[in-house]
This record gives C-alpha cells, structure tokens and sequence, in this order.
C-alpha cells in the first residue's frame, strides 16, 4: 500500500517515541523533534507581522518596509527546518507498494538500501548547501561579508536563509547516519544489498528513459519521494554537468523556499489544524443538521455542504476527510445509509479541496505556471461548485429512487443539538466569516494571497480564543503538525524542483516540447494526451510531485498552443481531485481507513469511490469542451 504521509488534520497526536508509523526513533530524532516543534512557532509569528503590515497599510496608511523580507526569511527557515522535522517524524511521502509484499528478510535489505540512498543524498545536498553558503558569507577574497537583500532596509536574508538550509541538510545528514546505523545494527537476518547507479552522458531521449525509470525504480522500494527526485536531480548534475555543477541543486532550494506565493501554504494549514483542533468544525456540521430536513439522503447532503464550507476556509486536503470522517460517517452508517455512498461523500467532499478557493493546488499550479492566483481562484469556483452540486445530485437521484440508501434522519435528533437560533446562527456565522475574510480580501483587492492567508489564520485563532478552547497546548499541536506537513510538502517540491530545473537544463523540456507538439493530432487531442498523462501519474505519484514534474513542461506548449494558462489550471486541479480518490495509492482512502468504523476495508472504499470518481470525469471533460465554464469570471 502507499503510505502518504500529510500530517492530517484529526488524527490523533502520538508521542514521541509510541506511534507505530515511527518505527523506532533515534535520541537525535527526538532531539530534532522537539527543536523544530519550538522552531514551528516562526509560522505563527510571520502571521502576527502579516497581520501587521496589513493594519499598518490599509488601516494607518503607513506601509512597513520590513515586513515582506521578514515573514520571507521566517517561513524560509520553518520550510528548511521542516525537512529534518519530517524526516524525525517519518512524515515524507512513500509508495510502500513493494515493502509491504516482501518478507522480513527482503524488507530489511530495502530499509539498509533505502538509509544508503538517503543518506548519499543528504550527503551530497550538503556538499552543494555548504558551497552555497561559503559563496554567500564570503567575498571573492575570501573575507567574512554576508549576503545581502539589496533593497532599502538590505538584511542579511540570503546568506542567512542558505546558512539555515546549509544547518537543516546537516542535520539530515546526521539523521540518515544514525538511521543507517541503526538499521544496519538491527535484529533483523541481514542479507544482499544494493547499489547505486549514477547518470551517464548521452542522448537526452536516453536520459529521459532512464530518468523516469529511475523514479519509479527508487519509488517502489519505499524511497520518500523527496529524496527520490533529489537524488535523480544530484545523480544527473554529477554525470551530466560535472561535480562542480551540484551547486545548481542547492540554489534551486534557496529559490524555492524564499518564493513568497508559498508564504500562504503554512498559513492554511495553521488554519485547517486550528480548525479540527476546536469545536469549529463539529458545531458547523452539527448546526448544518437543518438541511438534512425529511429528505432522503439528507445528511449525506449535509455532509457535502459541510465539506464545501470547510474546502472555503483553509484549502487543505487531508483533513477535511478526517474530520467528515469522525463526525458524519458514523452518523450515516447508524442511521442506516448504504455504506458505499456514505463513504464516497465522505471522500468526494472532502477532496473539494483541491478546487475550492483557497486551494493550495491553485496555489502551487500559480507559483509553476507563473500566473494570478487570485484569477486562478475566480475560475475555480464555478467548476467548485458544479462538482458539489453533481454530488448532491448523484445522492439525490439514487436516495429518491431507493429511500432506504439514506433514510431521512428523526425529526428530534435533528433539532437535538442547537436549543436556540442564536446557536445555530453563530455555528454557522464564524466559519461564513473566517471564508468571507480570506476570500473577500482577495476578490476585493484589500491583501494578496499571502495576506489573506495570515488574516484567515488569525481570524480562526481569535474564534479558538473566543469560545475559550484556546492553550498553549493546542497551539503547539497545531504548530507542529503545521511543520510536519509544510516539511513534507516543501521538500517534495524541494527535490522535483532541483530535477526539473536540472532536466531542463539537458534540455529535456524542449525535448519533450517537441515530441508532444510533433503529434500529428488537433490541439484539442494534445491537452488530453496531457490529461491522460496526469491521471496516469495520479495513480502512482502525490500531487505536488506531479505539479513539479510536469507543469514546467506543460504550461509552455499550452501558451503556445494559444490556450488560456488559467483555463489549464483549473483542469489539473481537477485532475488531481480525481488522483486523490483513485486507486491504488488515492491518498483520501487511507486518510479515511485511519479512522473510518471497524469492518469498513480499503477494497469498500475504493469501490465506493468509483461513482464519484465517474463524475469527477465528467466535470473535467466538460471544462475541456466548454472553457467557458470556468473563464468566464475572469
């Protein structure tokens, strides 16, 4: 099975040394977990200077000129800091498709090959991380002169944002040392090995087969993603360029952590791990309960609607499942729903996020594709709603035609748990007013995407503290999960950005280019040899991998093709809503079999996915007929 690790929002905190997914953690682990969970309080702290520069602009109309540098260097650093944090915690995206069929004695062989790989590639990111820094903290003459912004307040950020990635590669480096060791000294019937291969000089066709074998090679023995693409990108540099050129590597790192579009990713996740944190989530679900009415298949509907509201305030993926599948699945499954459409709303709902403003798809596909993130959002929302009407419709036809796959809820129960109007009114009130914040100022031109993000973060904190859930306790959870899983994200686009960039180097996207536009086919035929690629990947490879890997490529040909980026951007996030439910390794059926009911398998929920599946492609197929559909916002 694959093992996605997204840190997701409502699944119980383990400790330190206790949770199974952890194996067994070394003291530098747990050291380096407890230094990043207090180096996870920078992100809160970035929002609380967002938040000022916001204040000070529109409200005192007296713009700061430090902010921007600082909130950059903060995030910057939890990003690096992140990649020992998931590493510690074992958070890096796997496909364990191979570890978990062999026996002991094999899986012990691909655990000392997997720590050799790791450790070769922090070793050598580290080589290139150190060259990065010396050239940033030393002048041509050698003397001590650090690296400066160049602007009018000029801090020293840029060397010392490589010097903190130079620290976060050093430290993964010891991690993989003391990892191997352990391995190594382990229990387990020690038997074979493996090795390595590097990259050769040759024709680039060439290298670009051996480049993608080489990924999936890596991929099935369990690698983490992010030190697959990392090490293909190293192993390329090393034979393509020459070992000076391994820096290159290292300056696509400092390139891609400092971007300030990627300020907004930590921001939305701190929202969506104080939402499940607090009773936020439960009392809109709760309150939602008036639309489950005498309608068969109500709560289902309810459970949709829910999703939509949630997908509006934070954008995460992965957690809203969790949650809907805490609160709403075992309420379907009592009331007697069919269990397939109880839990393919779960599921369905939940991916909403990856179309619904502010999804951190979008955020990611604007950042690639170098496009407004705030058009990106405008034209997904009407395809986000047509998905969550399609749902509705879909449980409406099959519950009207059979009542007995949701039978309508009792009339007592669903008035059970608000006594008054006043309740219901501010369970729905607050989460309409945290999505109208985040929203609002990005359509009405008040804050960017960026600014938006902290001041919806900040609205969901000033709720917590509002309802007196609110601890140092719960803040720190919630920090430290929003580490774990910016770590996991940031590094994967860490590795697929140094490949990429490295690739295109070799000249591997002109390549590509010329092969897809050499298609004796229409242009139309061309975007869905395109879409086929991208669901295809979507079976196999995590999102933000298959954003890395292909957009690069992609977006160019569609501009040339004279098509509208935007346009595209809605149809890859579609088409990573239908990746996230796919079998075999659909990310949404593990999220959920975490904490779905006893007697609920994987093989039921991938069957249950199917039919929304269906309808997710029928959506996608036609935003490619009728562009329209999502453009005409914009």
């Amino acid at each position: 099975m694959a093992e996605h690790d997204v840190a997701s929002p409502g699944l119980p905190e383990a400790s330190d040394d206790h949770d199974p997914n952890l194996g067994t953690r070394t003291p530098l682990d747990r050291l380096v977990g407890k230094g990043t969970r207090a180096a996870a309080w920078l992100v809160l702290l970035a929002m609380a200077i967002s938040v000022f520069e916001v204040v000070m602009r529109y409200g005192l109309d007296s713009p700061t000129s430090w902010v921007h540098e600082t909130v950059i260097f903060l995030v910057a650093t939890s990003f690096a800091l992140g990649g020992p944090a998931a590493l510690a915690n074992n958070r890096h995206i796997r496909v364990r498709v191979l570890y978990d069929l062999v026996g002991t004695r094999f899986r012990y062989v691909l655990d000392c090959f997997n720590d050799v790989m790791t450790l070769v590639f922090c070793m050598a990111m580290s080589y290139a991380g150190w060259v990065m820094f010396w050239r940033a903290s030393h002048s041509p003459l050698g003397e001590w002169q650090l690296e400066r912004s160049g602007t009018s307040w000029n801090p020293p950020f840029p060397a010392l944002t490589k010097g903190v990635i130079l620290f976060a590669l050093a430290v993964m480096t010891l991690q993989a040392l003391w990892h191997l060791y352990q391995t190594f000294f382990s229990p387990r019937p020690p038997e074979g090995g493996s090795d390595a291969q590097g990259a050769a000089l040759m024709d680039i066709a060439t290298a670009t087969m051996l480049l993608v074998g080489g990924i999936f090679a890596l991929l099935v023995t369990g690698l983490p993603l992010a030190f697959v693409t990392g090490l293909v990108a190293l192993a390329y540099t090393f034979g393509w360029f020459g070992p000076m050129a391994l820096p290159l590597v290292t300056s696509r790192v400092y390139g891609f952590v400092t971007e300030y579009s990627l300020v907004a990713v930590p921001m939305f996740v701190l929202m969506a791990s104080l939402l499940d944190r607090s009773g936020i989530a439960k009392d809109l679900f709760n309150a939602m309960r008036v639309m489950a009415g005498r309608l068969p298949g109500g709560v289902a509907i309810q459970t949709i609607v829910v999703a939509f509201f949630l997908a509006a305030m934070s954008g995460i993926i992965g957690g809203e499942i969790v949650l809907l599948g805490i609160l709403a699945l075992p309420q379907m499954l009592r009331l007697g729903y069919d269990k397939h459409i109880a839990i393919g709303v779960v599921c369905a709902g939940g991916s909403l996020g990856t179309m619904m403003p502010p999804s951190i798809v979008l955020i990611i596909y604007g950042l690639i594709a170098n496009q407004s993130i705030a058009d990106l959002f405008t034209a997904a929302i009407t395809p986000a709603i047509v998905l969550m009407a399609s749902y509705i419709l879909y449980v409406l036809i099959r519950c009207l035609r059979n009542p007995a796959l949701g039978p309508v809820m009792p009339e007592e129960e669903r008035r059970a748990s608000f006594q008054s109007k006043r309740e219901l009114l501010k369970a729905v009130g607050v989460p309409a007013i945290i999505a109208g914040l985040v929203l609002g100022s990005i359509y009405g031109g008040v804050a960017s995407v960026t600014e938006a993000a902290a001041m919806g973060s900040f609205g969901v904190l000033v709720a917590v503290m509002l309802r007196g859930e609110f601890s140092i306790t719960l803040m720190q959870r919630a920090l430290s999960q929003t580490m774990n899983t910016c770590g996991m994200i940031i590094w994967i686009g860490i590795g697929a950005a140094a490949l990429v960039g490295v690739y295109n180097l070799m000249g591997g996207n002109r390549f590509v280019s010329s092969m897809i536009l050499g298609l004796d086919i229409p242009p139309l035929a061309i975007i869905m040899v395109m879409m086929a690629i991208l669901l295809l990947l979507g079976l196999f490879l995590d999102w933000i991998g298959i954003a890395m890997l292909t957009l690069p490529i992609f977006v160019p040909i569609i501009i040339q093709l004279g098509y509208d980026p935007v346009w595209f951007g809605v149809l890859f996030a579609v088409n990573m809503q239908v990746s996230f439910l796919s079998p075999p390794f659909g990310p949404a059926a593990f999220y959920l079999k975490g904490v779905a009911p006893e007697g609920i398998s994987l093989k039921d929920i991938f069957v249950s996915l199917l039919p929304f599946i269906a309808i997710q492609l029928c959506v996608l197929a036609m935003l490619l007929l009728w562009p329209q559909l999502s453009l005409w916002l914009v």
